[in-house]
């Protein structure tokens, strides 16, 4: 609405209102990318839609959100409003009329609205006259009446909007001078065009506009500042124009009087509506403790206000596909379609969620397929990879798998299959009411050194991404200071490294299906396990620039040795006749360490020994250790018991690797030796029954490494001296390589070879 300078309410006047959507505005499905090709819009509810049959009867209107009524309370109370929160989200109100969307009459269609039009919506039903917004686009204030009758606007706002008239003019001027003047008219044109955008000058006319604001004696108006962080830094002192400012609406908080009215009901403040989606984004002289400030948080929207939402989008859908297509999409299958939408769109606005629908709308995904919708919308997938049959047949086969990618621990690799197996049925976390937006899976591998942690992370992100794909890996142990947390999520601004982003971030919104492996989790500083508290419990991250980052298609994969050094006590072995025998030791195959008994085994009253986690240990005892570190660890270590809760059953303990597994791992690992040199070198390498046997005993000698003890002996004991072989005397393309025998210890080994073409 516009209005002159005189008040006449003259429509060419200087005042002009920004595009704002109105109640008798276009139709939402064209205002939100519903409308059907043939650009007919269906409004919500209208004739031409016939109610299913099944539809149940209309329910009376819910009250509006609790932050919509605070507002409206604070008008008449405070001077000043701070909305803080989901400030840019949209909201789906019922339509507005004269008592404003706080207390529409029921069974008034539902339409969205912006934070602005809410305001304007109350402010209209309170009495007020006009509105002023600042506008960071057109670098000026743009007011606007909202009553029918004669409105004065306030000499600031009038001066303004006259100025703003005559420099419009102006700069008309100047362009058509531009084009037909030659360089120096363009010189002399951005000289002026540098004085117009001069931003001390523009911040003080908002410190002038507000001061008239203020001191209006009525009809009310409302000024609102929507970009309140931009006036400062949170982390530095304001100085200038916008310290003035500052100062100013802090005084005129305090000065500020309700306008004078006709004594026939409470009149309200003429309001300055300071808007900021962080409050600790607000610039450091922000007087966020005044009492003449109310502040008024916007909640991001809750379940009933999602599966709203979700009600809203299935309806203009199935609008569209009946238009389209003559489909009549039944009660059940709409609310259904709605349910599914809310569930999946846990951490969204209101805004997103009907983005999702433009989304569906233009892929033309049925209404059973709106939650794959909302999958795409927020991490770039539209299939769901853990529905594909290959993702399913490779976790049905995945046992089997895994035992042959990682030797020696059926447990684990049974415990691991299991949590994929509920990954791929969609049931990850459906015992509780939590989010349905969780990581797809949760490891928490704890176990001795070498016994396949890593080789476990490998092999799931194999078996689930393809033989190609490798886990994306952070040693932990790199992030041992608290400073290193902005190395996961990038720096906050104002810092070095700002730009650059975070490690894990960038790397998720990179590659959003993917295996991350926390290595050696418990080295990291205990600041950062807040970072995973969120993401296990809500399934994202806001980085350091504020984006929001979603882990929902990503497995996380924790490894540990928690508890290794914990003492067991265990049954008191008998001691053998031979033992008895002076000068006698009792110890198996390669001396202490080796199969007998461990050492730093000691007597303990009670007739029993207390030592270190041992491979000698029942596992049971391995496992029930484990897991007592484990709780003991997060309980009491870090403080962090919620943490530990959020792990649930994903807590997976790993065992020592016995010798029955030494032969597979160590074939395993000849094999692996076997194709490099026929990789380099195009030659055929075999080993011997005699040489086999030596790497075993000496793999069996170095078990207490585990996995990794076997490796090193194959490499001191088989590869070094090979190297030492083909390095003198180099193999040909086509040969043939038998290592006949082994001898040595230690370092000082030698090989017996036989070569032939």
């Amino acid at each position: 609405m516009a209005a002159d300078s005189g008040g006449t309410g003259a429509p060419d006047g200087p005042f002009r209102k920004e595009h704002t959507q109105s109640a008798a505005g276009p139709s939402e499905e064209a205002a939100h990318g519903y409308a059907t090709p043939e650009g007919t819009a269906y409004e919500y509810g209208a004739p031409e839609e016939p109610a299913p049959e099944d539809a149940p009867p209309p329910q009376p209107a819910a009250p509006a959100p609790a932050w919509i009524r605070e507002l409206d309370m604070a008008l008449t109370v405070y001077p000043q409003i701070l909305l803080t929160g989901n400030v840019r989200d949209v909201f789906l109100l019922p339509e507005d009329d004269e008592d404003g969307v706080v207390a529409a009459e029921p069974g008034r269609p539902i339409m969205p609205y912006s934070l602005e039009e809410v305001v304007e919506s109350l402010c209209r039903a309170r009495g007020y006259g006009a509105l002023a917004r600042q506008s960071m686009v057109d670098d000026r204030v743009i007011a606007w009446k909202l009553t029918e009758g004669p409105f004065t606007m306030p000499d600031a706002l009038r001066r303004m909007a006259e100025e703003d008239a005559r420099n419009e003019r102006e700069r008309a001027e100047r362009e058509r001078a531009q084009r037909d003047g030659g360089p120096a008219a363009a010189r002399r044109a951005d000289e002026d065009e540098d004085e117009d955008d001069d931003i001390e000058a523009g911040i003080s006319r908002i410190r002038e506009i507000m001061i008239g604001t203020v001191r209006h004696t009525g009809p009310a108006i409302g000024l609102i500042i929507p970009y309140t962080a931009r006036l400062g830094s949170p982390r530095g002192p304001v100085a200038g124009e916008a310290a003035r400012l500052l100062a100013t609406a802090e005084e005129l908080g305090h000065t500020a009087r309700p306008v004078r009215g006709d004594g026939t009901g409470v009149t309200p403040y003429n309001t300055v509506f300071w808007v900021v989606e962080k409050q600790e984004d607000l610039p450091l002289e922000f007087a966020i403790g005044s009492r003449a400030l109310r502040v008024i948080t916007v909640p991001e929207p809750p379940q009933d206000q999602r599966r709203a939402a979700g009600r809203y989008v299935v309806d203009l859908l199935a609008r569209r596909r009946r238009a389209e297509a003559g489909e009549q999409a039944s009660e059940a299958g709409r609310a259904q379609a709605a349910e599914a939408l809310a569930r999946s769109s846990y951490g969204m606005g209101v805004g997103e969620i009907l983005a999702v629908g433009r989304m569906a709308a233009d892929r033309g995904l049925p209404l059973s397929r709106l939650d794959e919708a909302a999958r795409l919308y927020r991490v770039g997938v539209l299939d769901n990879p853990w529905a594909t049959r290959a993702v399913r047949e490779n976790i049905l086969d995945g046992e089997a798998y895994l035992n042959g990618q990682v030797i020696g621990q059926p447990h684990a690799v049974r415990r691991t299959i299991e949590i994929f197996m509920r990954s791929a049925a969609g049931l990850t976390g459906a015992q509780s009411s939590s989010s349905p937006s969780r990581p797809r899976g949760t490891l928490f591998l704890s176990g001795p050194t070498g016994v396949g942690k890593t080789e476990l992370a490998k092999g799931v992100a194999k078996m689930i991404l393809g033989e190609d794909a490798r886990p994306i890996r952070f040693d932990m142990s790199e992030f041992a200071e608290e400073h290193a947390r902005d190395r996961l999520i990038g720096a906050p601004p104002g810092f070095v490294g700002h730009s650059a982003g975070g490690e894990l971030t960038n790397a998720v919104r990179a590659h959003p299906m993917s295996v991350l492996l926390f290595d050696e989790i418990d080295k990291a500083h205990p600041r950062l396990f807040d970072l995973f508290l969120q993401i296990l419990e809500d399934g994202r991250l806001t980085d350091g620039q504020g984006a929001t980052v979603h882990f929902t298609e990503c497995v996380l994969i924790f490894t540990s040795n928690l508890g290794v050094s914990a003492e067991v006590i265990r049954p008191r072995k008998r001691r053998s006749a031979r033992a008895d025998t002076p000068g006698s030791t009792d110890v198996g195959e390669g001396g202490p360490g080796g199969d007998g008994e461990s050492a730093g085994e000691q007597e303990t009253a009670g007739g029993s020994r207390r030592s270190r986690l041992s491979r000698h240990d029942k596992p049971e005892d391995v496992r029930e250790a484990l897991r007592g570190a484990f709780d003991s660890f997060f309980n009491d270590h870090i403080g962090r018991p919620e943490l530990r809760n959020r792990f649930g059953d994903s807590f997976v303990p790993m065992d020592f690797i016995q010798p029955e597994s030494v032969p597979p791992i160590l074939d395993k690992a000849l094999e692996s030796v076997t194709g490099r040199v026929r990789e380099v070198h195009g030659a055929e390498l075999t080993v011997a029954d005699d040489p086999w046997e030596v790497l075993r005993v000496e793999a069996n000698r170095r078990l207490d490494h585990g996995g990794r003890g076997v490796v090193t002996a194959v490499e001191s004991a088989l590869v070094n001296p090979l190297s030492r072989e083909l390095f003198h005397q180099p193999a040909r393309p086509g040969e043939h390589i038998e290592i006949e025998a082994v001898d040595g210890q230690d370092e000082a080994y030698t090989l017996k070879v036989r070569r032939w073409m």
